[in-house]
């Protein structure tokens, strides 16, 4: 009887010691992921807000677009992506700028040459190029890291 008492002491010592552990390491996980000195570390981290990718939304253009036998219209809607919240909150005053950088270089397209661009990566990269070149020449010191399109219909 003395054996069987000595072996239920040892279970609940064990199941208390094991107890112990979980709570243990769950208080330390969560000390981890809220702590933000160890954000850089944790696979948990939010991202700073300033260190993040930010995008601007351009209202949606719809231009005219002349064809061979009639005029189309092109419906563009994009986004803006920028690295950092400084230069995302400058692009905003820049916006009119891109709008009129899009309605210019689109304008100049007809529907047949629109058709023919099977790829929107050449597109997206043809726009980047000319927004970083002419935001560039007004002032704009910060790099557009990418264009998006988030919308684009053709009729």
């Amino acid at each position: 009887m003395a054996r069987n008492n000595v072996m239920g002491t040892k279970v609940i010592i064990a199941a208390m010691a094991a107890s112990a552990l979980i709570a243990l390491s769950s208080i330390g996980t969560y000390a981890f992921i809220v702590n933000d000195n160890s954000s850089e570390f944790s696979i948990f981290a939010r991202a700073d807000k300033a260190n993040r990718a930010h995008f601007m939304n351009l209202d949606k253009f719809v231009i005219s677009v002349d064809g061979e036998e009639r005029t189309h219209y092109l419906m563009l809607e994009l986004a803006l992506k920028t690295n950092s919240l400084q230069a995302h909150d400058e692009l905003i005053e820049f916006k009119p700028l891109a709008r009129n950088v899009l309605l210019k270089m689109f304008s100049q397209s007809t529907y047949e040459d629109l058709r023919k661009m099977n790829e929107i990566d050449s597109l997206q990269q043809q726009v980047m190029g000319q927004l970083r070149q002419v935001l560039a020449i007004n002032g704009y010191n910060h790099q557009i890291e990418e264009v998006l399109f988030t919308k684009l219909v053709l009729q």
